[in-house]
């Protein structure tokens, strides 16, 4: 085993939630079964280490969920200085074509259309960033579901197979 690899040969410097569930699935299935029971005998130490790399491995998936909300921040910043910018033009537009009465006219409804266009423009991208945030919180909000569902089920497989063992309440081991 190389020294960037644990126990369970996953490496270390990056470590997905989902591998390391994996791997107390295969545990759980490769133990030995108590005769006559739906028990099995587990290492202790290997499923506690594995329990430890989730807990190291969800502050990863918090990073990404704060990516997805500072990419949401940057695109709705960059929509409104685009917005800004159009807005600017359209009033410089409309200043420059102001020098005659029929020109006047014309330009105050080419920059109330530009403006609206602007804003309408300026909507959409608001709209489609909120989406797009959306969208990645949701899958992220599912993955960590899934996450949490199996390690539950990692516990309640641990807590079943215990044979009437008192086993101080906790969230894993102590270091």
């Amino acid at each position: 085993m190389s020294d960037d690899q644990d126990e369970f040969g996953v490496e270390s410097e990056r470590v997905s939630i989902f591998d390391v569930l994996d791997q107390l699935e295969a545990l759980v299935n490769q133990s030995r079964r108590v005769p006559l029971t739906p028990n099995v005998v587990i290492n202790e130490d290997e499923i506690l280490d594995a329990i430890d790399q989730i807990r190291v491995g969800l502050p990863d998936e918090i990073k990404e969920a704060r990516l997805v909300l500072e990419t949401r921040e940057a695109r709705l910043r960059e929509a409104e200085e685009q917005a800004a910018q159009t807005i600017l033009a359209a009033q410089e537009r409309a200043e420059r074509l102001t020098d005659q009465h029929e020109i006047t006219r014309q330009a105050t409804a080419e920059a109330e259309r530009l403006l609206a266009e602007a804003r309408d423009r300026h909507r959409k991208m608001r709209k489609d960033a909120d989406d797009y945030a959306r969208e990645r919180m949701e899958a992220l909000e599912t993955q960590l579901s899934s996450a949490l569902s199996e390690v539950r089920r990692g516990l309640e497989t641990l807590e079943s197979g215990r044979d009437g063992e008192e086993r101080p309440k906790g969230r894993g081991r102590r270091r």
